[in-house]
């Protein structure tokens, strides 16, 4: 039987029709097999071939933009917005249609300087390179006047939107609120309002753990649970347990434990759903956004690519979920091995 849920923060309407998850295996997932690495703009000695790197990580005395790093970030080659554009601001009269250029900044992080494995399957600490990259690129983009969020975000597989094999996420950052963020912001101040709770994020991910069917793990910093009104099935939220509102903000310790548990977690997908296309995404207001973003609560969101949407999902508003919440944390639990 089919159940209609809506988000308790933005809203949005949910049908959850149960379908068969697959159980988990019962072996270790071997990392996925790359093509060939032959002509990969992303790979070590290919430095060349993409525009010049604006951060990297490797061993002290590397050259920029010569072999031996660890990450690497580079631009964008084709953005979705663009730095070099001007970024008007103009009023627009009622009716008027509005359009201005797309400006921003696009940025790419390569994880590792070989074309496999993937992120899952990367070292502890080459995942903790990573996403001390990734924070630190949060922290520079957010110091821009012009800039209102920050989106990071990870593409992988055929269904994810991802056009290239090497292992690297992305940072697009947009001046203002992006349209999810905006969402956020004002359905987490209504659950305030009408909860009495601090934080919309912490009390929910407050009550998964008191609930504990739709529970993944919590540990001292960092909650993981499948949300109650997930849009996508096997859908996972990470919810770090103090209140920061930028993934610039997560201390060592805090990106220690996501570089331990994240990886685990895809792991555990891709043995529930082999060969599983998923996006990572996490969004980070500005600190210049003032009160409204220091009321934020940093989260991640993994979002598999299981299914596509139909007509019904495209032309009527709602998603639809195939697999039931609680089925997929169950799911995950076994393929964690865990007991709720």
């Amino acid at each position: 039987m089919s159940e209609l849920r809506v988000d308790p923060i933005t809203g949005r309407r949910v049908i959850v029709v149960p379908g068969r998850i697959a159980r988990p295996n019962e072996y270790a997932v071997p990392p996925p097999p790359a093509p060939s690495a032959e002509g990969c703009p992303f790979c070590e000695g290919s430095e060349a071939r993409t525009p010049p790197e604006v951060a990297a990580l490797g061993p002290p005395g590397r050259a920029a933009n010569a072999s031996g790093w660890w990450v690497r970030v580079i631009p964008n080659r084709f953005p979705t917005v663009d730095a070099e554009t001007s970024n008007p601001v103009r009023s627009v009269s009622p009716g008027e249609l509005s359009s201005r250029p797309g400006y921003g900044y696009h940025e790419v992080v390569i994880e590792s300087p070989t074309h496999s494995p993937m992120l899952p399957f990367l070292p502890p600490e080459q995942v903790d390179r990573v996403l001390r990259v990734c924070r630190e690129r949060v922290r520079v983009l957010s110091e821009r006047p012009d800039i209102g969020s920050v989106t990071v975000f990870e593409n992988v597989g055929p269904d994810s939107g991802g056009s290239l094999w090497h292992p690297h996420s992305q940072l697009v950052a947009t001046p203002g609120l992006s349209p999810d963020l905006v969402e956020e912001f004002e359905g987490a101040e209504r659950y305030r309002h009408e909860s009495g709770a601090p934080c919309a994020f912490e009390e929910l991910a407050r009550r998964e753990v008191e609930g504990g069917r739709r529970l993944l793990f919590r540990t001292e910093e960092l909650t993981a649970y499948t949300p109650f009104a997930s849009t996508f099935p096997l859908e996972v939220r990470f919810v770090p347990s103090r209140h920061v509102s930028s993934f610039g903000e997560v201390n060592d310790r805090e990106l220690e434990r996501l570089a331990e548990r994240v990886p685990e977690v895809l792991r555990a997908l891709l043995a529930i759903a082999p060969p599983a296309s998923y996006n990572l995404v996490s969004r980070s207001p500005v600190p210049s956004m003032g009160d409204r973003a220091r009321q934020y609560h940093w989260h991640l969101d993994l979002y598999p690519r299981l299914v596509r949407p139909d007509g019904f999902d495209i032309g009527s508003g709602f998603h639809v979920n195939t697999a039931r919440p609680e089925d997929a944390a169950e799911a995950y639990r076994e393929a964690l091995g865990r007991k709720r």
